[in-house]
């Protein structure tokens, strides 16, 4: 070890003959302490709500999703189907319909889409484990099955004993004015059976029913269909099979994964992540502050020493070099054990949770994350490499 390793390491440790300096470094200190902790729990914070809404999205958005290039819908050919049933990494695959309807129920209206699914759809989506009260749609029925946030608008409750019904409009295809309202919309009549709970837009937004009677509603021919819906033997085979799909369906088509379906969430959960890491990094950076202001009194509390080891032949650069190891030391030793008492309150809220999520009685969701614990130990060294540099430089006037 050398002599500059030495000095700051001492210095480090040593308590200063003036109680003041004491005081100020222990403040400094574990200022920085709590914003490292604080740092990390944020950010495994967002890392958990991150998951916690990925996977609702995998409750109502499948693996790859095929489209028409134009268009809203298509028929569903035999060259098609042959496609997608040769290739071996696709588990299962549904034909839906999705369409904008006006319901009305109990002098209600309200705006949604229906979504008619064949037998094969709860294979692709696993829709089932949302299922808040009753049961699913049969097949070859008017059965529906709603949303919880729009029967809570619609004022609907659902009984086992009750066959209530809402009336599912949609304007027919045409154009030119409308003479008469009464026959602008084609309507039918739906039988609710069960109720489901995934997110709050999606829950208020979508009804689902049979293929067969979503076809019947909107007049459309057996095969037309306005998506191909697709779940994989393994996630892992997503982009493989994308790739695969879209060549064999050339310009006709396009196939979606999920990232696709959702660019505007994730582009939101990435732009939140980002958003946090920056505030906090300037939290940090104020922090480090007082560090600056604390070395700085340092130095000049040890201006006799620094007289003496001048004496002893040591050069500026080489003083300048204890106080900068002294002060980055200061920094990064604070800032890990922050780190790790962060990471212990982590650890307990994912065992045994204390944090709950308001008016419900799900867990405040947190992950710890490598890359999470990476960022703050790189900006602990950036910053406090900076921070430790603009406090030396008083050395210059000294």
């Amino acid at each position: 070890m050398n002599a500059v390793q030495y000095i700051a390491r001492r210095y480090l440790f040593a308590k200063s003959g003036n109680n003041a300096i004491n005081i100020i470094v222990k403040v400094a200190s574990f200022g920085v302490m709590m914003v490292a902790a604080a740092f990390i729990i944020v950010l495994s914070g967002f890392s958990g709500i991150r998951t916690f809404n990925l996977d609702l999205i995998k409750l109502t958005d499948p693996e790859l999703k095929i489209i028409p290039k134009q268009g809203k819908t298509f028929i569903f050919s035999d060259r098609l189907e042959q496609i997608l049933k040769n290739e071996k990494n696709i588990s299962s695959f549904s034909k839906v319909i999705e369409e904008k309807v006006f319901i009305t129920y109990n002098e209600k209206q309200k705006i949604a889409k229906i979504k008619g699914v064949d037998t094969n759809y709860y294979k692709v989506i696993p829709l089932d484990s949302a299922l808040f009260a009753g049961h699913l749609p049969q097949s070859n029925s008017n059965e529906l099955l709603m949303g919880v946030s729009l029967a809570n608008e619609l004022s609907f409750v659902l009984s086992g004993n009750s066959f209530e019904t809402i009336q599912l409009m949609v304007p027919k295809p045409g154009k030119g004015l409308i003479t008469d309202p009464r026959k602008a919309f084609h309507s039918k009549y739906f039988i609710p059976v069960g109720i489901y709970q995934t997110t709050s837009d999606h829950d208020r937004t979508y009804l689902y029913t049979d293929l067969s009677a979503t076809q019947s509603l909107l007049h459309y021919k057996p095969r037309q269909i306005s998506a191909v819906e697709i779940k994989l033997l393994s996630p892992m085979l997503v982009e493989q099979v994308q790739n695969n799909l879209q060549k064999k369906l050339h310009k006709d088509f396009v196939v979606k994964n999920r990232k696709e379906q959702n660019r505007l969430i994730y582009k939101m959960l990435n732009t939140e992540n980002l958003m946090v890491y920056f505030i906090f990094a300037l939290i940090l950076l104020l922090a480090l502050f007082n560090i600056i202001g604390t070395i700085i009194m340092i130095i000049i509390d040890k201006k006799e020493h620094i007289q003496t080891l001048r004496v002893l032949g040591l050069q500026l650069s080489e003083i300048k070099k204890i106080f900068m190891l002294q002060g980055f030391l200061m920094i990064f030793l604070s800032g890990l054990i922050g780190l790790f008492f962060g990471l212990i309150l982590i650890f307990v809220q994912m065992k045994t949770p204390f944090l709950y999520i308001p008016q419900t009685n799900m867990p405040y969701p947190v992950e710890i994350h490598i890359t999470n614990i990476f960022w703050v130990i790189c900006t602990l060294f950036f910053m406090g490499g900076i921070s430790t540099y603009i406090a030396v430089l008083s050395l210059n006037r000294s």
